[in-house]
Parts: structure tokens; sequence; C-alpha cells
């Protein structure tokens, strides 16, 4: 266990921080000579030893690889890339599980100066050409499991021009298909990384959706500061430790961990599947597991489940959520079964980063997010004004873009990136769309949406799309979703439907019109819950008032 901390006091960091000192931690000379890949993987390979990451299967086989391995592999997945012409600059994109071949993929592409995007497997065809066609992928790197979904989303995105599997037996593998590993096993394994800046194209990931379309979200070489200084002040990492952050690198979350990790040469854990409490107790039983960074559901789910840790020996010493705040009664449970106290964490895709966080050397108030991350101004303003708010006052979450984390802009749409911002009295402000009030002390309290969006399991739902779904099914004439309270999920989608006429309403149908959602959109997004309506409520401009559906939702939910 450590003895002291990287943040031993939180306001005289806070006050005298400057990012100068993350660029000199860099090996190039930062700022100005920056890539993600060398200092994340090949500064840490001289020591054949280091081990990079612990990756077990499905099938519960443990795959160990060090950075020194991890070097060879990124430099032959950046010559593959060469050879089939993907140049600096062009995006790259993921549709793969949490395999040792995806964290190669994703470092090997920084490496040759192409950008990284990734899919997360929840979404059907129409969210991954949505994403591919959006920014003119050239690529795509997936599984054989996943083959027949990526064949129907490039349908609908005729720039890429390559697919590269990662199949063991050559099944999978059409025809026209780049063999992951044929290709890695003649590919050189030396490779001199792109000379990229901190102002070069790195990342490209998708928001999810909530307010409309989902808009690709640019970040640059230098994001990479920006998430080493959350991994070194609110996650803590020292030496010595394994770190398993369950996020996905089909979303940015996942890169963020993974890579800010990576930039101290701490050691990854990471597992195949999905959530199971029994497995994920068996995982925290066997390996060495220090540090673990989940989302409020997976750690709700283990209290509900919590017999499953009975026998478990420990050696977690830190833990944190990110994803929707974290209940007190969380955080006790976590205090009392797993002997470390939760921290909350508050970042956007747009932010790069968990920006807002609880720090180990400062007092938790259960319910907060705690307070903005060194070398970021975040406040809480009115989004009309941009005037700072008095403690109390609810307003906006809202910062200074000029954090390295920060994002550049939304892929292609300046008229978008231009609307997040608003001039203050004192300066510009990016507009987060989050409602939240500060206390006296600073500590800022998230109170919810400025628009309507559903967070259900640490995801991010937009209304919208699910409606706009749910609108294509022949049964339906007209839906609003809401959220629903769930013990386990913090919300679960709920659909209001107004059925189609001559239409007959059932159980078998309303499975039916779940299938429907989920298939065509994620396995995340379709409403769990549903109840078929004559007609909705609606203002007298003929607007939906979900306020109102939302308040017979929390009464429900309240009597249940």
């Amino acid at each position: 266990m450590p003895s002291s901390h990287n943040l031993p006091e939180y306001e005289n960091v806070h006050e005298e921080f400057t990012w100068d000192e993350l660029y000199e931690a860099a090996d190039w000379n930062a700022p100005d000579e920056l890539n993600i890949a060398h200092e994340v993987c090949d500064r840490h390979a001289e020591n054949k030893e280091k081990v990079a990451l612990y990756q077990v299967g499905e099938d519960g086989e443990l795959t160990t690889m060090t950075f020194w391995e991890l070097a060879e592999a990124t430099n032959r997945f950046a010559n593959v890339l060469e050879s089939l012409g993907i140049e600096q600059g062009d995006r790259v994109f993921s549709y793969m599980p949490r395999i040792p071949e995806h964290y190669v993929a994703l470092v090997g592409t920084l490496k040759r100066g192409a950008v990284f995007g990734g899919v997360n497997e929840r979404f059907g065809p129409d969210g991954i050409s949505y994403r591919l066609a959006d920014c003119d992928a050239k690529a795509i790197v997936t599984t054989p499991e996943n083959r027949d979904t990526v064949a129907d989303a490039l349908e609908d995105a005729p720039t890429v021009e390559h697919v590269i599997v990662v199949s063991d037996d050559g099944t999978g593998i059409r025809t026209g298909d780049v063999s992951y590993r044929g290709e890695m096993e003649t590919a050189s394994r030396e490779y001199e990384p792109a000379a990229t800046s901190g102002e070069d194209d790195a990342l490209l990931y998708y928001t999810s959706g909530t307010t409309g379309l989902a808009k690709g979200v640019r970040h640059k070489h230098r994001w990479v500061t920006g998430v080493a200084a959350t991994q070194k002040y609110a996650v803590d990492l020292q030496e010595g430790d394994c770190y398993w952050s369950t996020g996905d690198l089909g979303w940015l979350t996942g890169p963020i961990n993974t890579l800010g990790a990576w930039f101290w040469g701490t050691a990854l854990f990471t597992y195949e599947g999905e959530f199971d409490p029994e497995t994920w107790a068996d995982l925290l039983d066997t390996y060495p597991v220090t540090v673990l960074f989940s989302v409020p559901t997976a750690y709700r789910m283990l209290r509900e489940h919590q017999e499953v840790l009975e026998d478990v020996s420990l050696d977690l010493r830190h833990a944190l959520s990110i994803g929707e705040p974290l209940s007190a009664g969380v955080v006790e449970w976590g205090e009392e079964t797993l002997g470390v106290t939760i921290h909350d964490t508050y970042g956007q895709t747009e932010t790069g980063n968990m920006i807002v966080n609880n720090y180990p050397t400062m007092e938790i108030r259960p319910g907060s997010m705690g307070k903005p991350l060194p070398g970021i101004e975040a406040d809480i303003v009115d989004p009309e004004t941009g005037e700072v708010l008095e403690p109390g006052e609810t307003g906006e979450i809202a910062q200074r873009g000029d954090y390295p984390c920060f994002f550049a802009e939304y892929w292609e749409k300046p008229e978008k990136t231009a609307d997040c911002f608003v001039d203050g009295p004192d300066g510009e402000w990016y507009l987060s769309g989050d409602l939240a009030h500060k206390d006296e002390d600073g500590y800022i309290w998230f109170e919810g949406r400025a628009d309507d969006v559903i967070l259900s399991s640490g995801y991010r739902i937009g209304p919208f799309e699910v409606e706009s779904s749910l609108g294509e099914h022949e049964a339906v004439a007209e839906a609003a979703v809401v959220p629903k309270p769930h013990r386990e999920r913090g919300n679960i989608v709920k659909a209001y439907i107004v059925p189609s006429e001559d239409t007959t309403t059932s159980e078998d149908l309303k499975e039916e019109i779940k299938a429907h959602v989920r298939d065509e959109l994620s396995a995340h997004e379709y409403p769990r819950a549903i109840e078929f309506r004559e007609e909705l409520p609606k203002t007298v401009t003929g607007k939906i008032r979900r306020t109102e559906l939302q308040d017979e939702v929390e009464e429900e939910a309240e009597a249940a």
C-alpha cells in the first residue's frame, strides 16, 4: 500500500499547477513533438519484463503482454496499415471485444499517425455505418463473430477500403478481407512512430446522440497529457498497481483509462466478457487488482449480489466510478464490503477525460462529483449569460477550453462546435449541457441534463434516437420515452406508445418492439418497459410533455 498519494493537498496543487509539468513528464519534446503511441508504449519497452496488459478471456485463460511485446506488436500493426495505404490522418475504426489485439490496434494506429475510433459492440449496423460514413473511415478492425454485422454496415459506408479480421483459424475472413494474423506474421517488427505534434489528430469518438445525431469528437495527441493528469491525481496510480478499468475501447472511457495508465507505465487488467457478479468476484479474488474503475451499475449489482464476495480476498486500495451520480448508499456499501471508498468522477467525450473528481486526500461528500482536476477551470454558470453562479444556484457545468484533453471540434460541424460556447463577463465557457450546483466549499453536485437525456447503467441515452426507432415499427403510431428509476441500472428506458390503427396490443407485441429497437440501435438503448396509451400528453404547440410522463413513472416506481 502506498505511504503517500500523488495529490498531497488539493487546493495548493490546483492553484499552482501548470500543464508544463505533464509535458515535461513526456519522453519527446512535448507538445511540439508528441506521439501517444511512443509515450504510452515504446518508452516503457526497454524493461522486457514490465507488464502492460493482463487479459482474461471469456474462457478464463490469461494472456500477459509486456510493454516490449506491445511495442513489437504495434510496430507490426503500424506496418500493416502503411502497407494498406493508410496515411497519417486517415480514420481507422474498431468493432471488437476486450481482446489483446484490440489494444494493439489502438496503439498501432496512433503509431502510424492515423486516427483511431472505436464502436461498442452494442451498436448494430446503422450505428456503425453512420460513424464510418460520417468521417470517411478507411479501415475497420473486427472479429469473425462481428463480421456479418460489419458487412451490413459497410453497405452504407462506401469509403471503407479494408476490413481487418482477427481470426485464429481463418474462419470469418471473406474474400478481399485482410487477415490480421497473416499480415502481422510477415510485417516488420521495426517501426519509427509518426513524427506527430500535440496538434495532430489522434482520436475520433462519437457522442451518444443524446440531442440528435451522434457527433464525431476530435482529440489531438496532446490529449494524452490531460488523461495522464487524471490517472495521476484522481486514480492515484502508484508503482506496482494492477489497474482494472472495466471500460470498453468502443467508448472513450476505455482509451482514457488505458492510455492514461500506460503513460505512467502501469499494468492494466481487463476481462473480455460482460459484467457478471460471480465472475467479477472470482477475478478480484484470483488477480491482485489494486485499483478498480467501473460504473455505478456494476457496483449496485455487486451490492445486490454481495454474497459472491463473502470468501473473496481483495487487494483493492482504491475504487472509482463514472457515468452517472453515485449514491451515498453505494459509497457506504463500498467502504463496508470492498474496504475502499468509491470515488465519483465526471467527464464527457468532449472534455476527453474525467475533469471533475473526488481525490484520495480530499474529504468525500457522498453524492458530489468532487472538484475540478488541477489544470482545469470549471464552474457552474448561467448558460444564457456565462456568469458564474453563487453556491446553491443551479446552472450548467462549464469549463474553459484551454486544457490538453479538451476536444478540437466536432467532425466537420463548426456550427455545432460554436453552439457549445457562451461568452461570459470574464471570457468564454464551454457548456456541458449538464445541470449542477456547487456548495460553499466548491464541491459540484450533479442535478441532471439540460435536455432529456436518460442515464442508464452508465450510458447516456437520448430520447430522440429511441423514439425515431420506435416510430419505424409498423405497430407504433407515436412514442415517447422517459427514464424509469431502477435499483440496479439507475434508470431504464420506458416507452409510452400510441399503437397504430387496428393494432392489437399484447405482451408479445411489446417484446417484438423491444427487439426491433435493440437490433436497430444497440443493446443499451431499447425500452425495457413499454406501456400502450390512447394518446400522449402534449403542449398547445403539439410537443410531447415528457415531464408529465416522467412524473407518472416516478410515482409508479415509488409505489412498486
